[in-house]
Protein backbone atom coordinates (compact mmCIF):
# COMPACT_ATOMS: atom_id res chain seq x y z
CA UNK A 1 0.00 0.00 0.00
CA UNK A 2 1.20 3.70 -1.39
CA UNK A 3 1.46 5.77 1.37
CA UNK A 4 2.25 9.51 -0.86
CA UNK A 5 0.96 10.72 -4.14
CA UNK A 6 1.41 8.30 -6.68
CA UNK A 7 3.62 8.76 -10.03
CA UNK A 8 -0.35 9.00 -11.88
CA UNK A 9 -1.27 12.09 -9.36
CA UNK A 10 2.26 13.96 -9.36
CA UNK A 11 1.91 13.51 -13.78
CA UNK A 12 -1.54 14.95 -13.49
CA UNK A 13 -0.58 17.43 -11.07
CA UNK A 14 1.96 18.43 -13.48
CA UNK A 15 -0.27 18.54 -16.63
CA UNK A 16 -2.82 20.58 -15.15
CA UNK A 17 -0.18 22.86 -13.71
CA UNK A 18 1.44 23.17 -17.57
CA UNK A 19 -1.97 23.65 -19.05
CA UNK A 20 -2.16 26.79 -16.93
CA UNK A 21 0.64 28.32 -17.11
CA UNK A 22 0.04 27.86 -20.95
CA UNK A 23 -3.38 29.44 -20.74
CA UNK A 24 -2.14 32.31 -18.99
CA UNK A 25 1.06 33.13 -21.53
CA UNK A 26 -1.73 32.58 -24.31
CA UNK A 27 -4.09 35.53 -22.65
CA UNK A 28 -1.19 37.42 -21.95
CA UNK A 29 0.28 36.86 -25.93
CA UNK A 30 -3.17 38.16 -27.05
CA UNK A 31 -3.08 41.04 -24.95
CA UNK A 32 0.25 41.63 -26.35
CA UNK A 33 -0.93 41.34 -29.82
CA UNK A 34 -3.99 43.62 -29.58
CA UNK A 35 -1.75 46.42 -28.09
CA UNK A 36 0.29 45.93 -31.02
CA UNK A 37 -2.73 46.28 -33.71
CA UNK A 38 -4.09 48.91 -32.06
CA UNK A 39 -0.61 50.98 -32.05
CA UNK A 40 -0.68 50.07 -35.80
CA UNK A 41 -4.09 51.29 -36.26
CA UNK A 42 -2.76 54.37 -34.27
CA UNK A 43 -0.38 55.00 -36.39
CA UNK A 44 -2.53 54.54 -39.58
CA UNK A 45 -5.05 57.26 -38.36
CA UNK A 46 -2.33 59.52 -37.64
CA UNK A 47 -0.74 59.52 -41.23
CA UNK A 48 -4.29 60.35 -42.16
CA UNK A 49 -4.38 63.32 -39.81
CA UNK A 50 -1.05 64.54 -40.83
CA UNK A 51 -1.83 64.56 -44.16
CA UNK A 52 -4.84 66.58 -43.60
CA UNK A 53 -3.13 69.13 -41.66
CA UNK A 54 -0.89 69.31 -44.22
CA UNK A 55 -3.64 69.90 -46.52
CA UNK A 56 -5.17 71.87 -44.14
CA UNK A 57 -2.35 74.11 -43.89
CA UNK A 58 -2.11 75.14 -47.36
CA UNK A 59 -5.63 76.02 -48.29
CA UNK A 60 -5.37 78.51 -45.43
CA UNK A 61 -2.18 79.95 -46.88
CA UNK A 62 -3.57 79.75 -50.08
CA UNK A 63 -7.10 80.21 -50.49
CA UNK A 64 -8.22 80.19 -54.19
CA UNK A 65 -5.16 79.91 -55.43
CA UNK A 66 -4.62 76.20 -53.83
CA UNK A 67 -2.22 74.46 -56.29
CA UNK A 68 -3.18 71.33 -57.65
CA UNK A 69 -0.31 69.11 -56.97
CA UNK A 70 -0.37 69.63 -53.34
CA UNK A 71 -3.76 69.00 -53.06
CA UNK A 72 -3.68 66.05 -55.20
CA UNK A 73 -1.32 64.77 -52.32
CA UNK A 74 -4.37 64.09 -49.85
CA UNK A 75 -6.09 61.92 -52.74
CA UNK A 76 -4.94 58.31 -50.91
CA UNK A 77 -5.00 59.35 -47.51
CA UNK A 78 -8.80 60.32 -48.30
CA UNK A 79 -9.39 57.27 -49.98
CA UNK A 80 -7.60 55.39 -47.27
CA UNK A 81 -9.61 57.13 -44.17
CA UNK A 82 -12.43 54.65 -45.01
CA UNK A 83 -10.22 51.76 -43.42
CA UNK A 84 -9.46 53.40 -40.34
CA UNK A 85 -12.46 55.30 -39.55
CA UNK A 86 -16.28 55.95 -39.10
CA UNK A 87 -18.23 55.47 -42.62
CA UNK A 88 -19.06 59.21 -41.39
CA UNK A 89 -15.71 60.32 -41.05
CA UNK A 90 -14.24 59.14 -43.42
CA UNK A 91 -16.87 60.82 -46.12
CA UNK A 92 -16.30 63.82 -44.26
CA UNK A 93 -12.28 63.53 -45.19
CA UNK A 94 -12.87 62.65 -48.53
CA UNK A 95 -15.71 65.26 -48.61
CA UNK A 96 -12.93 68.26 -48.21
CA UNK A 97 -10.53 66.52 -50.54
CA UNK A 98 -13.16 66.96 -53.39
CA UNK A 99 -14.08 70.59 -52.09
CA UNK A 100 -10.30 71.46 -51.97
CA UNK A 101 -9.35 69.73 -55.27
CA UNK A 102 -12.23 71.35 -56.72
CA UNK A 103 -11.35 74.79 -55.79
CA UNK A 104 -7.43 73.63 -57.06
CA UNK A 105 -8.81 72.53 -60.12
CA UNK A 106 -10.80 75.75 -60.91
CA UNK A 107 -7.93 77.86 -60.25
CA UNK A 108 -6.31 76.78 -63.48
CA UNK A 109 -7.90 78.52 -65.32
CA UNK A 110 -7.80 82.39 -66.06
CA UNK A 111 -10.81 83.95 -63.84
CA UNK A 112 -12.28 87.19 -63.52
CA UNK A 113 -13.37 89.03 -60.58
CA UNK A 114 -16.82 87.19 -60.08
CA UNK A 115 -14.85 83.56 -60.64
CA UNK A 116 -12.32 84.45 -57.86
CA UNK A 117 -15.08 85.48 -55.55
CA UNK A 118 -16.89 82.52 -55.78
CA UNK A 119 -13.47 80.32 -54.92
CA UNK A 120 -12.73 82.73 -52.25
CA UNK A 121 -16.31 81.45 -50.92
CA UNK A 122 -15.62 77.89 -51.48
CA UNK A 123 -12.10 78.40 -49.91
CA UNK A 124 -14.28 79.67 -47.18
CA UNK A 125 -16.47 76.80 -46.98
CA UNK A 126 -13.54 74.65 -46.99
CA UNK A 127 -12.29 76.44 -44.51
CA UNK A 128 -15.27 75.61 -41.98
CA UNK A 129 -15.27 71.90 -43.20
CA UNK A 130 -11.35 71.70 -42.16
CA UNK A 131 -12.41 73.08 -38.46
CA UNK A 132 -15.33 71.09 -38.15
CA UNK A 133 -13.20 67.82 -39.05
CA UNK A 134 -10.00 69.11 -37.64
CA UNK A 135 -12.01 68.72 -34.03
CA UNK A 136 -13.43 65.11 -34.50
CA UNK A 137 -10.29 63.81 -35.56
CA UNK A 138 -8.32 65.23 -32.79
CA UNK A 139 -10.63 63.21 -30.49
CA UNK A 140 -11.08 60.23 -32.71
CA UNK A 141 -6.32 59.93 -32.77
CA UNK A 142 -5.72 61.26 -29.28
CA UNK A 143 -4.54 58.52 -26.99
CA UNK A 144 -5.63 57.93 -23.70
Amino acid sequence: MEIGPSITDLLSFAAILVASLSALYARWAWSEAHKANELTLHQHKKEIYDSFFSLKGHMTQNWDRADISEVAKFYYPAKNAVFYFEKKIAAEIYSYFQVCFNIADRNRANRGNSERLDLMDNAKEADKLALALEKKLIILITVA
